[in-house]
């Protein structure tokens, strides 16, 4: 018995080394000091701020990633690394077009590095010379409207600055933006002839030239005073509910922010055909040339579910039009203005607005009138489509606010 039990252990023994014999080892690769041997055949393809290289492996059982070292124009060093699984790599954060070396170096499991295998670069401009150079402004009120394109949408930020009375430059504003085709106001300014410059960088901290427009004067607006704004009839088919009040003045009371529990956005629910749009009539207190205004949504809902996408305002001076909540738009005489809320990343109502979108929205949407409308003391809201496209839905606003010139009567 204890014979065979001796040789039970013994063809266990014989069993454990064959297998430790015939698997690969387990833990930390073994350490050496041998160098691989170089990358080689590296080929360049060029693009805008950049460069991707592929290149052929060396034959190394124990290679671990291939580094690209370099130094970028702001004089910091840069170390791109990529594991043996790929042979290409791509370098970024290059401004204007020229010549760069950047060295390849093939590292191994023991941290061995190759000698390295110089490599020639010539990245085209960078996006931000595209988009300064596509920056065209218009002279508009308080200040001027601006556009740019941006082909790639890469993150740039595009400022803009005025001469000071000694011949300086002043930051006016610095915007954020990854959209293709990005339109802004600059708002804020006096109505005095005035020369206004730009320059673009992007995240590596590159910078285009800064650059004159010519000289502007904006045109004259204020605020105008929403103490004196005051709610008109609504149409008896809707019922206008609050989280606060059920008053109309919950959109000139300036709260902004609209989130959850604590807003005071107006709902108009729908108690009437999906097919009636829905709308208010608000009295601004006194004739007004209108400018722009501004509209704030519900802050946890930009550009999402009731939040308005299509509508138009239309204008009157006829207090008996303006009282009546179930007068037609021809007895209005029609829109004064057709607006469409726009998103700048271009993302559906599927989506929660972050970043961009949320800044944009933020600080409220700007519609401008053409300068040609009549000036007019009675608006009526009317609303064509929300963001979620829900027929008969409700219209989320948190804030109007409007800017132009009070006309004396």
């Amino acid at each position: 018995m204890k014979s065979m039990k001796n040789s039970i252990f013994a063809v266990c023994i014989c069993c454990l080394l064959f297998s430790a014999c015939s698997e690969d080892p387990i833990g930390q690769y073994s350490v050496d000091s041998t160098p691989p041997k170089p990358v080689s055949n590296p080929q360049v393809t060029n693009f805008r701020g950049g460069a991707t290289i592929t290149y052929d492996l060396p034959d190394e059982t124990d290679l671990l990633c291939v580094q690209a070292q370099f130094t970028l124009p702001n004089g910091k060093k840069q170390d791109i690394k990529v594991s043996s699984f790929s042979n290409v790599l791509t370098v970024k954060g290059f401004g204007r077009s020229q010549e760069y070396t950047l060295s390849l170096v093939a590292v191994d499991k023991s941290q061995n590095e190759s000698t390295p295998v110089e490599v020639l670069i010539k990245p085209d401009d960078a996006i931000i010379y595209d988009v300064v150079n596509s920056v065209e402004t218009k002279v508009s009120f308080g200040g001027f409207r601006v556009n740019w394109e941006n082909a790639t949408q890469d993150e740039v930020v595009v400022t803009f600055l005025k001469k000071n009375a000694t011949g300086k430059y002043e930051m006016v504003d610095a915007i954020y933006s990854t959209e293709q085709n990005a339109q802004r106001a600059i708002r804020g300014q006096e109505a005095v002839p005035t020369t206004f410059a730009v320059f673009v960088r992007d995240k590596y901290n590159n910078h285009t030239d800064t650059v004159d427009f010519e000289l502007m004067t904006p045109y004259v607006e204020q605020l105008i005073d929403n103490k004196n704004f005051r709610e008109m009839p609504l149409l008896p088919a809707f019922s206008l509910y609050s989280w606060s009040y059920p008053s109309l003045s919950v959109l000139w009371d300036d709260v902004l922010v609209a989130v959850g529990s604590a807003y005071q956005t107006v709902y108009q629910f729908n108690a009437a055909p999906a097919d009636i749009n829905k709308y208010f009539t608000m009295d601004l207190g006194a004739k007004v040339k209108l400018s722009r205004f501004k509209m704030w949504g519900r802050t946890d809902y930009y550009f999402r579910l009731y939040h308005p996408l299509d509508f138009y305002l239309m204008g009157t001076n006829d207090l008996t039009v303006a009282q009546n909540s179930a007068s037609t738009d021809a007895e209005w005489g029609g829109p004064i203005i057709n607006c469409i809320s726009h998103r700048p990343s271009g993302l559906g109502a599927d989506v929660e607005a972050i970043g961009e979108d949320f800044e944009y929205a933020a600080a409220g949407e700007e519609f401008e009138f053409t300068g040609d409308e009549p000036a007019v003391r009675y608006i009526r809201f009317k609303m064509r489509e929300n963001w979620n496209s829900t027929p008969g839905a409700p219209c989320h606003i948190a804030e109007l606010r409007f800017w132009g010139e009070p006309i004396a009567e």
